[in-house]
């Protein structure tokens, strides 16, 4: 197993088993590192929506997690609620159906006018993004996939994307995106991270 630092509070592991047990084990071992304590000493829960978090030890830790084909993303925070989403480019090819069905009609304008080489890059920039944003907002996909619209941030600058501000009920995040080769394979990710002052406290 081996990990990239995507940034400070961001990191993939890549080499994991595909199963639930194993990204579980690399979750703990790395909240216990970013918390310096034991392993044993990480307890977690989950709340309504099935959103994971810290029940011990008492710090203010927020964390989220995403995996895709052996590869875990962890995102940590101390500034409030994150979420992140992981996508191989693999994925993201012959998505222009799903594209139609779930994103912003400004969203799906953009994607239709990518070459086609850009589109794959395209599509898992805006799904990742979303995923990332539902999830840090606590509420996950079941509302389905057209807000927050990023359609009003869109350029063709494919894959090197600065951070934005989008909105979901009101409640403002930053979206960050990385993108990595692991095992040969492109791999995109993307940050959400509620602004200071204005996440949900529920």
């Amino acid at each position: 197993m081996a990990r990239t630092c995507l940034d400070t509070e961001t990191w993939l592991y890549h080499g994991i088993a595909d199963h639930a047990d194993a990204r579980a084990a690399v979750l703990r071992r790395h909240l216990a590192e970013v918390l310096a304590c034991g392993e044993a000493d990480v307890a977690m829960a989950r709340d309504a929506n099935g959103k994971p978090f810290l029940t011990a030890p008492g710090a203010d830790l927020w964390f989220n997690t995403a995996g895709r084909d052996g590869i875990l993303a962890v995102a940590t925070s101390r500034r409030g609620p994150v979420g992140i989403d992981v996508e191989t480019l693999a994925h993201c090819r012959d998505t222009a159906a799903i594209a139609r069905t779930l994103f912003a009609p400004g969203e799906v304008d953009w994607l239709d006018g990518l070459p086609a080489d850009l589109r794959p890059p395209g599509f898992a920039r805006l799904w990742t993004a979303k995923e990332a944003v539902l999830k840090a907002h606590g509420i996950g996909i079941v509302g389905g996939l057209a807000e927050p619209d990023f359609s009003h941030f869109l350029t063709i600058n494919v894959p090197s994307w600065p951070p934005v501000v989008a909105k979901l009920e009101g409640t403002p995040y930053t979206v960050a995106w990385y993108s990595s080769i692991v095992d040969e394979a492109l791999v995109i990710a993307a940050r959400a991270q509620a602004e200071t002052g204005h996440f949900r406290t529920s």
